[in-house]
């Protein structure tokens, strides 16, 4: 008599079906991650800017200066710079001296900046020119981050939307 041995592992069919779902899961899950990925640079710009806001209000209190923030919407970046010239101005001249320059990636616009001249200056006391709002806008996901600054403060806070 013949005796059938028990086979162990997997028929080649088998190993076929796993692999056809494995590729699907992976499919599915590529658009979601790029989704993932897109929102995270978005939110990580946001606290970049609200970090350099801070700063920034950190530099003329400890300096006792003028500093501020100027939002160039067209070219997509913002620059922090010491304002030396036209001080009861409180805008950016091309006199001051430029501290740092932030470009934001392609996907990313600065958009709606309601600040007067597009400049937030923060006083030696640490309060602020103004206060207003300036939104970092992704088109892709139709989604925004907004930074809000109060003037007698100086206070920044971030939101997203």
């Amino acid at each position: 008599m013949f005796t059938q041995k028990k086979q162990r592992g997997f028929s080649l069919i088998e190993m076929m079906i796993v692999v056809v779902l494995i590729g699907v899961m992976a499919a599915l899950t590529v658009g979601t991650f790029d989704n993932f990925l897109r929102k995270q640079k978005l939110k990580a710009a946001g606290r970049d800017l609200l970090s350099d806001l801070r700063l920034t209000r950190s530099y003329a209190v400890s300096r006792r200066a003028q500093f501020g923030v100027y939002f160039d919407q067209n070219a997509g970046q913002y620059i922090v710079f010491k304002d030396v010239v036209n001080l009861s101005n409180c805008t950016y001249d091309s006199g001051d001296s430029v501290v740092k320059t932030v470009a934001l990636p392609n996907t990313l616009v600065l958009n709606n900046c309601t600040f007067p001249n597009t400049v937030v200056v923060y006083l030696s006391t640490g309060s602020a020119s103004s206060s207003g709002t300036v939104d970092i806008y992704n088109s892709d996901l139709a989604k925004y981050v907004r930074t809000d600054v109060l003037a007698s403060t100086g206070r920044v806070r971030l939101t997203q939307g």
